[in-house]
């Protein structure tokens, strides 16, 4: 028999960002298995209320209407967590209990009078810096530790999130991978592709500008490559050889990110790393930082490594591929073996199993 399965986003549904994807797509996951998903988020905001649903499904790539639900429907001014938080604890399961829900999937940790409900992890890097920072932080980090051992179960989304959360609240968590919709790439081959690398995401984190000068090192040598940064709007320098997508559709990233020679993500922090499954989908070779856990990408296998944040050494592993098409060819291929595992409907399926664990 059908469930009925709430997902909800602590802050804002419209981001857009690995966390409401994973949302989107273990959503579709469960309708297609037979189940009846909502999400649920605190607010919404630079999208009509009346326009969300679709640009929900448009935005994500999804081929199912998903009902969603905000706690907000007027203004979204003061977003502090104090004031989410008891929005959540004073109307979170009321609306939850008056959708019939049977069981709910939390991402972010929120308090919520509601049973059973799952929590989702999919990183602690800012928790891990409080952890060392102020004494308010750490007041924090007690309080969502208090939290969690509320919850019927934990779920980190990579072995190195399960890690750091021993390590910081002292809880464990079992591992579920974050889902990919497979049917949603159309990777080319070498000869079709693109003289293009594709940079996503623009948020310090990222290190976007790390990517801009890997590049200009390379057009400085004579590579006739361009540089597309996808993802929200910021002020980011307008340079030769550089293009700017801000808050592109999904399908249309998708088709950029498959006709490019190489994605490029030195970020400082990932926990799992939507980018690099989505290029390996498209059989998209990534360079990728350290911060990239080992369990996604392995180096010389399906990516290469890059262990510093030197522009320079960026180039120099792009400079390998654009050179190599033997070695391109051969991370392609390992990449596209790779990310079948990650298929949205067998991780859904594993949700489903937890899920009748706890009811």
């Amino acid at each position: 028999m059908g469930m009925k399965i709430a997902l909800t986003r602590r802050t804002y549904i419209t981001h857009i960002d690995g966390v409401n994807r994973f949302i989107a797509l273990l959503a579709e996951g469960f309708a297609k298995l037979g189940h009846e998903p909502i999400i649920v988020s605190w607010c919404h905001k630079g999208v009509e209320r009346n326009e969300l649903s679709k640009w929900f499904k448009e935005i994500h790539g999804l081929n199912v209407d998903i009902p969603l639900h905000t706690l907000r429907e007027g203004s979204c001014e003061g977003g502090s967590w104090p004031r989410i938080a008891w929005d959540w604890w004073t109307g979170g399961s009321r609306l939850l209990r008056r959708e019939n829900v049977d069981t709910v999937i939390i991402n972010g940790v929120i308090p919520l009078r509601f049973k059973p409900k799952i929590a989702v992890i999919h990183d602690i890097g800012l928790a891990t810096t409080c952890y060392k920072a102020l004494d308010s932080d750490k007041l924090w980090l007690l309080v969502a530790k208090r939290l969690y051992k509320g919850y019927d179960r934990v779920i980190c989304v990579s072995s190195k999130t399960k890690d750091e959360v021993k390590k910081v609240l002292n809880i464990d968590c079992s591992v579920i991978p974050i889902p990919v919709k497979l049917d949603l790439f159309k990777p080319v081959r070498y000869g079709e592709r693109e003289n293009v690398i594709v940079h996503i995401g623009t948020r310090p984190v990222k290190n976007p500008l790390i990517s801009i000068e890997a590049v200009r090192i390379l057009r400085r040598k004579g590579y006739s490559i361009k540089l597309v940064v996808v993802g929200p709007s910021t002020r980011l320098p307008e340079i030769e050889g550089v293009e700017y997508r801000y808050s592109t559709p999904e399908r249309e990233k998708l088709e950029l990110l498959c006709r490019a020679k190489a994605l490029i993500l030195p970020s400082s922090y990932e926990g799992f790393s939507y980018a690099t499954l989505e290029a390996m989908a498209c059989g998209t070779p990534a360079v990728v930082s350290s911060a990239i856990p080992e369990e996604v990408v392995v180096d010389g296998f399906n990516g290469i490594r890059v262990n510093s944040y030197d522009p320079g050494d960026y180039a120099s592993a792009l400079e390998k591929l654009l050179l190599g098409e033997m070695l391109w060819v051969k991370l392609s291929g390992s990449s596209l073996e790779f990310v079948r595992q990650f298929n949205y409907i067998e991780v859904a399926k594993k949700y489903i199993d937890v899920i009748r664990e706890v009811l």
